[in-house]
Parts: C-alpha cells; structure tokens; sequence
C-alpha cells in the first residue's frame, strides 16, 4: 500500500489508473494493479426438491484502492461488481493471518 506520499499528477506511487473523464485533477479516486484469481465459491440454492449447494468457478478481483474515506483493499467478483469487501489495511493484514493459520491447520 502507499506511505502517503504522491506522485506529481496527485496520485499515489502505486496507483495504476482512475477514470480521467469522470474525475477531476487531482484525481478523486485511485486504483492499484489488480491481482486475478480463480477461487472456488459455494452457491446455494433451494429448489423444490431441497437445497443444494453447488460449487463453482469464478474470477475475483484483488487491488489496493483510495477515495476520499481512504485507503483499502478491494477484493471481489470479477462479475459482480456489487459483491465485494472493501478491507482497511489492518483488517486485510487480520485476513491474511488468519488464512496463514486455516492453511497450516490444514497441513
């Protein structure tokens, strides 16, 4: 993530782009280079026959992003731009640790 500092156009070190013709100068909101991920996800769904709960592939979005509320990881469906979490700096450090400690209990 950015130390706060800027670059001369206003944005920050990392950023790698924002949309120009809907932002003023300095730019409103900023967008690091995103990481792409191929996870499984499980999906429910009831039919008449019952619940199921079918697994399936889908793409998810990974990028440091800064507005004006600050700065925060963004981490969501690459299909679904409504289903996504939007992680502080420490909650994504606690996300992090706690997937660290799920994988080794798996081991």
């Amino acid at each position: 993530m950015d130390d706060g500092s800027t670059t001369g156009c206003g944005c920050p070190p990392w950023c790698a782009g924002h949309d120009d013709s809907q932002e003023p100068r300095p730019p409103l909101g900023h967008r690091g280079e995103p990481i792409m991920l191929t996870v499984v996800e499980r999906r429910y769904a009831f039919f008449s026959s019952g619940r199921t709960d079918a697994l399936a592939t889908t793409e998810f979005v990974v990028a440091a992003e800064q507005d004006r509320r600050g700065s925060y990881v963004y981490l969501g469906a690459l299909e679904d731009v409504g289903r996504f979490f939007a992680l502080t700096r420490d909650s994504a450090r606690l996300l992090h640790s706690a997937l660290g400690a799920a994988l080794t209990s798996m081991e």
